[in-house]
């Protein structure tokens, strides 16, 4: 009975270290995918900040010093980027975004993202007799975001567009 007591100190400890160990993987797993949630989050509001035409959501999407590029231009910083996004999103037009195809790398406090997008430019005036007006102008192509934790949270610290094909004439 004497060499049991002494044995089971012995056998708790691998269990106690192999709980420690599961303990810390699953912390960390569980952060990759809080990280990863967040920053989809992001990518899903951006769409709606574009569709709905409120650039002031940017400053809960984008890093104060973001850089932007776009077909429609370059800018950087973010009151700069807002004054981009609305000379090409103007109140004459809806403009839908969908953002799907959301691959995420992360590294750290830093993460690579790409995503497919598909959208379109919609005359906002009623049109007589149809439910809805044909888009004037619409395209497919890619998002290319770097990210960064900052302590608000994920931010775009850059992102480009790169249309693959359009249909239709954008206005000038």
């Amino acid at each position: 009975m004497t060499e049991i007591r002494y044995l089971l100190p012995v056998l708790a400890l691998p269990t106690a270290l192999l709980a420690t160990a599961c303990t810390d993987s699953t912390d960390q797993r569980l952060r990759e995918l809080e990280d990863r949630n967040e920053i989809h989050a992001l990518v899903d509001s951006l769409a709606a900040a574009l569709e709905e035409g409120r650039f002031d959501a940017f400053a809960t999407i984008y890093t104060p010093d973001v850089t932007a590029k776009s077909p429609g231009g370059e800018a950087t910083g973010l009151d700069k980027v807002i004054a981009l996004a609305g000379r090409n999103h103007s109140d004459q037009q809806r403009s839908p975004h969908y953002i799907s195809n959301v691959r995420i790398e992360l590294a750290g406090d830093r993460a690579q993202v790409r995503a497919n997008s598909l959208f379109a430019f919609v005359s906002s005036a009623p049109t007589p007799g149809r439910v809805a007006p044909e888009p004037f102008y619409a395209g497919g192509g890619s998002y290319r975001f770097d990210a960064v934790r900052t302590r608000d949270g994920w931010r775009f610290a850059r992102v480009e567009t790169a249309p693959l094909w359009t249909v239709g004439t954008l206005a000038s």
